[in-house]
Parts: structure tokens; C-alpha cells; sequence
């Protein structure tokens, strides 16, 4: 009889370090691992600790268990059975792992997860950079209530026009741009899974669109029942419709930076002077305030400096949120205040358990809100990069 030894998360134990304990324990049996991002689970075939062999799709053997290291966000469960398969895979566990793990940074291997950045993103060219592209979960047709079809070159958004609605691409691929006075750019791609249109539109008012959606070949979308998620809206505390307020306007600041970025608008020295830091990047400050009075500004430090992020004032948080990983502070950032600044503190454990209580799909539409401002922030990161290089090279 099979029995499940071991089961979680791979956001706590990461492929490698599973690898690791099945090879020290000399484990025999299946590895199974599901990701939301895919229809049919992974598997890895343990004999006496050793890999003989693995499937991801249509990937078998070596190839499978490499393909399976980039599935980084997802669940798995560890059987202990007899294994029926042939050994296809020569290489030590060790080998396998070290391998992998130099094929992920190389960018050889796909991270199969909201957002896929490549090594091309970070060596794109200032003529031609690489678009990150984002993913979201298996669709849920329940909140499904219309399916449209759209060819390539259609403007599915318009930048500027009012609308009160949101899709989720069935099929296909579509291209986010913002106007600039250089002309347009292309921010991001959104792919399967993922959502068009802002979290506002399921909020009170007029929701203006922040940036145009272009479809890039052949798009099948399905309209989100609004009211659905109107009405799942309206039951929130106050503190959460805040929060999710202010990451939707942080997704729109951070677009207006990356404008200011390509203009060539943006002096960091400026930005960061007179003010004082408030959340050091890297540290594990769990708490998340709202700003009552003063700004704030965003900004990662790397080795060559401090880059810019975005701006932020009254209404918006800074600090961690649990549930959404914007690419940010604290992990991804610092917060430095102005001397004026006032926050109220956010009780963070109670939103995190009200978050719990959302559907499934309203979780899918913050996630896929999240990724985006992650990817942005990347984008502006990366042209703010290549524009100091330039600037560089004339002296």
C-alpha cells in the first residue's frame, strides 16, 4: 500500500533540498509536484535515493527533471512505493541539482511561475529589450461569462478611454503599452491565465485605463463577471479595500515612473535628498503601515547604487504584505520618508486571515496585480540602468 511520507510547499522546501533528503534517507518512490500554472503534475522516480527517471509534460528523463527545478511555486507529495520505470537518467542526484541550478541563473530553464524573466531581460540592449512575461493559474470558468476573440494588432484597452471590465486570457498573448512622448513602449506580456483591466473597475466610480492592451496574434478572452467580484468587494473591511486601493495605484505609479525613466526625467540623488530611511532593504520587518501625511519613495539598492522604483503618499502602504509579492520592500527595496511623514499601522494578522476567506479567483486577480507591479518595477529598473550606462559612456 503507497503512503504519502512527506507532503508541502515548495516555497519551504525548494526541489534541490528535496532531492537532498530522498538521496540521504535513501528514499524509494514517486515524487509528485502540481503547479497552478499547469493542467498535469510533474514526477520524479527515487530508487534507493537516486533518480532514475522523471516526466513534465512531454519532457522525459534528464530533460523533465531540469524542467521541473523552474517549477518554483507549487505543491508536492513524496509516496513511498516500488518504482516501475527504466532508468533513463545516468547523472548523480548531486550532479543533477548542481546542474539545474546553473541552468536556472543562465535563464536555460524556465521558471514556471507568475513571471518569467529570462538572462536576455538583463542583457537586453537599449534598442531591443526583452518584455518580462506574465502568467496566471488554470482559468475558473465559473466566473466566466462571455468569450471573445481578438486578432493580432487589436486594441483590446485603450490608454485614456473609461471601462468597467476584466478579462482573463483564455489563449494567446497580449502586449501592455503606455504611451510616452518618444513614442509608445511595451511594458509587459501577459499570456494564459492572466487578467486584463485594473481591480478598480470592480470598485465605485469611473475607472480610466492606466495603459493600452494590444493583442499579439490570435487572443481568446473570457469576460470576469464584475458584479460577481463587486459584490465580494463590498463585504471587505475597510482596511483591506484600502490596501488594495493603494496597490493598484502603486501599479500606476510605477508605470508613470518607467515614463519619467525613458524621458530621462528621473535623478535619484534628487529623490532620496532630505529624506530618511524608514525600511531597510533586505530586513525582516513584517509590519505594513498607511501613510497619513508626507511621501515616500521606493528605491532598490544594488551595486551601483540606489535605483528608482516609484513615489508614494497619502493613502498608499509601505511595508510587507504577506499575500502579495509585489518585488519590493522589504525584501526587494528601501523606503526612505520625508521628515513629515505620519503612518497608522495595519493589523496585518486580521487582513491576512480575511485575505483567506476570498475566492479563488479575486486571489488570482491581486496575485496577477502583484506580478505586474513586480515586472514593471524590473522593467524600470532595467531602462534606468541602461540610460546611466549611456550617460556614462559620453564621459
Amino acid at each position: 500500500m503507497n503512503s504519502i511520507s512527506l507532503s508541502g510547499s515548495l516555497t519551504f522546501l525548494n526541489l534541490g533540498e528535496l532531492i537532498q533528503i530522498f538521496g540521504t534517507n535513501g528514499s524509494t518512490g514517486i515524487l509528485k509536484i502540481k503547479s497552478k500554472y499547469v493542467q498535469e503534475p510533474g514526477f520524479i522516480y527515487f530508487v534507493k535515493g537516486n533518480i532514475v527517471n522523471a516526466e513534465a509534460g512531454a519532457k522525459q528523463g534528464l530533460d523533465a527533471a531540469y524542467a521541473l527545478f523552474g517549477w518554483i511555486d507549487g505543491e508536492f507529495e513524496f509516496s513511498r512505493e516500488d518504482v516501475k520505470t527504466k532508468n533513463s537518467v545516468q547523472k548523480s542526484r548531486m550532479e543533477i541539482t548542481l546542474d539545474a541550478l546553473s541552468m536556472l541563473d543562465d535563464g536555460q530553464i524556465e521558471k514556471l511561475g507568475p513571471v518569467s524573466y529570462t538572462k536576455a531581460f538583463a542583457e537586453s540592449s537599449e534598442k531591443e529589450p526583452a518584455i518580462p512575461v506574465i502568467r496566471g493559474p488554470l482559468v475558473d470558468y465559473m466566473y466566466v461569462v462571455d468569450e471573445e476573440e481578438h486578432y493580432d494588432g487589436d486594441k483590446i484597452i485603450s490608454e485614456g478611454k473609461f471601462g468597467n471590465w476584466i478579462w482573463t486570457i483564455l489563449e494567446g498573448t497580449v502586449e501592455i503599452v503606455k504611451e510616452t512622448s518618444q513614442g509608445p513602449i511595451a511594458i509587459v506580456r501577459l499570456t494564459d491565465g492572466s487578467f486584463i483591466g485594473s481591480i478598480s473597475a470592480v470598485m465605485p466610480g469611473q475607472n480610466v485605463r492606466g495603459a493600452s492592451a494590444v493583442a499579439a496574434g490570435t487572443v481568446q478572452l473570457g469576460l470576469i463577471d464584475s458584479q460577481r467580484l463587486y459584490g465580494e468587494y463590498t463585504k471587505l473591511s475597510n482596511e483591506l479595500k484600502e490596501i488594495i486601493k493603494s496597490l493598484d495605484s502603486r501599479l500606476k505609479k510605477q508605470t508613470n515612473m518607467l515614463v519619467d525613466i525613458n524621458s530621462g526625467k528621473i535623478r535619484i540623488n534628487e529623490m532620496l535628498r532630505g529624506k530618511k530611511v524608514l525600511i531597510e532593504q533586505g530586513t525582516n520587518n513584517t509590519s505594513a503601515y498607511m501613510i497619513t501625511e508626507g511621501e515616500a519613495f521606493i528605491a532598490r539598492n544594488t551595486k551601483s547604487g540606489y535605483l528608482p522604483i516609484l513615489s508614494l503618499s497619502e493613502g498608499d502602504f509601505i511595508g510587507n504584505i504577506p499575500f502579495i509579492n509585489i518585488g519590493q520592500e522589504p525584501h526587494s527595496a528601501s523606503v526612505f520618508a520625508s521628515k513629515d511623514i505620519k503612518v497608522s499601522d495595519l493589523d496585518i494578522g486580521n487582513i491576512n486571515k480575511e485575505y483567506d476567506q476570498l475566492s479563488v479567483t479575486f486571489k488570482n486577480i491581486l496575485e496577477n496585480l502583484g506580478s505586474c507591479i513586480s515586472a514593471t518595477t524590473m522593467v524600470a529598473i532595467e531602462m534606468y540602468k541602461r540610460q546611466t550606462a549611456i550617460k556614462n559612456s559620453f564621459f
